[in-house]
């Protein structure tokens, strides 16, 4: 039970982040574009700001670790399952693991593109993308069992 409300938690958190960089997004297009006044940057209010950073920070840290510990060419989040457990339940946790680091991995790189073409509309989606993408680059690494190495190269 407390798999499932772990990760009914993760999916609504994932959910606010989407709609943050959804809204920081539209706000950065129309700072970024003449005469636009629907959404101005005191739109995207400190607290929304915040949430973005906290729960961007979050989403992160929850796909780069279950990435680390997931062996290479496995669905992230099938380990938390029982030896056990039916081919649906495992199919099921590999769908829902797999859309949630590709949402993660849209919303980022959605965030880095509008950061790079509007630095200074929203600086917090700016920032955020930036970071995103330092964090994709380690969750790409803990995936693939990379690390570096005295010589330059991986294992």
């Amino acid at each position: 039970m407390n798999k499932i409300f772990g990760g009914l938690i993760s999916v609504i958190l994932l959910g606010i982040y989407v709609h943050l960089i959804y809204v920081a997004v539209d706000v950065a297009n129309c700072v970024g574009t003449a005469g636009c006044k629907a959404y101005v940057a005191a739109y995207f209010n400190d607290g929304m700001s915040q949430a973005l950073s906290v729960i961007g920070g979050l989403i992160s840290a929850l796909v780069i670790a279950e990435l680390a510990l997931a062996k290479p060419g496995d669905a992230p989040g099938t380990r938390v399952l029982d030896s056990g457990a039916s081919t649906g339940a495992v199919r099921t946790v590999a769908v829902v693991s797999v859309l949630f680091v590709l949402v993660w991995i849209g919303a980022g790189l959605t965030a880095f593109l509008v950061g790079l073409y509007h630095p200074t509309a929203l600086p917090v989606l700016t920032t955020h993308g930036q970071a995103w993408l330092g964090l994709a680059v380690s969750a790409a690494y803990a995936y693939f069992g990379l690390s570096p190495s005295a010589n330059g190269g991986g294992k």
